[in-house]
């Protein structure tokens, strides 16, 4: 009689149980590391956008007192001291004088003729200052219609900055950078002198959210308007 042989069909294949525990961790590695990076991107992109959110808001208070006190000390009737060296004297010109600025450099305010009648000390004055509101540090711009106090609580200082934003931790203003310089001399050597007047203004901030976001901007300002001495 003849042998019959069966032979087994092909051998199924297939991974073996550490070959599945391996590639289940290098998958975890993987994505891990693909959720860190996103984290860190997330992080990053978000921190930017507190810093141009901060550092935007710190501008725009920058802008609105550089644009004020640039006209500071106008005076419709300056024309009258062009050629005129006592302009000031013989009452052509009514001289409303300098930026003034408090002790600590926190504080500064100004006349200007705001009406155009060659009269500045007839209009509300401006001024801008750094105070405490509710612990909180802010910039306050003068609206009220009298010469401002720097250290009042008169309800003419208004917030420039909010509070339930950013806090203004340091505000400091100066005018190191002036300057007098002769104008005229006379037949006789007599001198008239005329101040350029420039400030330098600093301000730096938090956010109330986030105290590590942290700004500081400055800018030094030349006055359109020269004071005459």
């Amino acid at each position: 009689m003849k042998s019959i042989h069966c032979s087994s069909g092909p051998r199924s294949s297939g991974f073996s149980l550490m070959e599945v525990l391996i590639s289940m961790s290098i998958s975890l590695v993987v994505t891990a590391s693909m959720i860190a990076l996103m984290s860190i991107s997330l992080g990053q992109t978000a921190g930017i956008m507190k810093m141009t959110r901060l550092t935007d808001d710190l501008r725009v208070s920058m802008q609105m007192m550089s644009r004020d006190v640039r006209r500071s000390n106008y005076n419709a009737n300056a024309i009258h001291c062009f050629a005129n060296p006592d302009c000031v004297a013989d009452g052509s010109l009514d001289s409303p004088g300098d930026v003034q600025i408090n002790d600590s450099n926190t504080c500064f305010y100004y006349l200007l003729d705001r009406d155009h009648d060659g009269d500045s000390t007839e209009n509300a004055a401006g001024g801008f200052r750094r105070a405490v509101t509710d612990g909180v540090g802010v910039i306050q711009m003068w609206v009220g219609e009298t010469m401002p106090d720097c250290e009042s609580s008169d309800a003419g200082w208004v917030l420039l900055t909010d509070p339930k934003e950013i806090e203004i931790t340091d505000f400091s203003v100066d005018d190191v950078l002036s300057y007098s310089e002769v104008i005229l001399v006379d037949g006789e050597g007599n001198q008239s002198y005329q101040k350029v007047r420039k400030l330098r203004l600093s301000i730096t901030g938090r956010l109330i959210t986030d105290e590590t976001v942290q700004r500081s901007v400055r800018d030094a300002i030349k006055l359109r308007n020269n004071l005459y001495l």
